[in-house]
């Protein structure tokens, strides 16, 4: 487990995340996006890895986040790339992902994920 200095207050609680509509962050890591997916925080890449599209100004349904410019669809739940059907596309774009908790002072924070 790394250790708790390692993390990134994002000065946002739980409450504070639209689930329909996420915000991005500048990290130490680069730019996030928290998503409220299916109960829990998924913090993922703020811009599409196809051409650099506002990935966080996309379309989300359940665990799936589609960009608004090439229409490209990521699951929020693995990072990889969807086809129109759902599966995983077979090419190797995804999404790079930080670990998300909750502090003691009820904020999110934020730390990188091993590769």
């Amino acid at each position: 487990m790394p250790d708790p200095e390692d993390a990134f207050d994002t000065r946002l609680t739980p409450s504070e995340i639209d689930p329909s509509r996420p915000e991005p962050i500048e990290t130490p890591w680069g730019s996030f996006a928290i998503y409220s997916c299916a109960g829990r925080l998924v913090a993922a890449q703020s811009f599409c890895p196809h051409m650099q599209g506002p990935l966080f100004q996309g379309t989300i349904a359940g665990e799936t986040v589609t960009c608004p410019w090439h229409e490209w669809r990521f699951s929020l739940a693995t990072g990889k790339r969807l086809d129109l059907d759902g599966r995983e596309h077979a090419g190797g774009a995804r999404l790079a992902f930080l670990g998300t908790s909750v502090g003691p002072g009820g904020t999110i924070l934020l730390r990188p994920t091993a590769p």
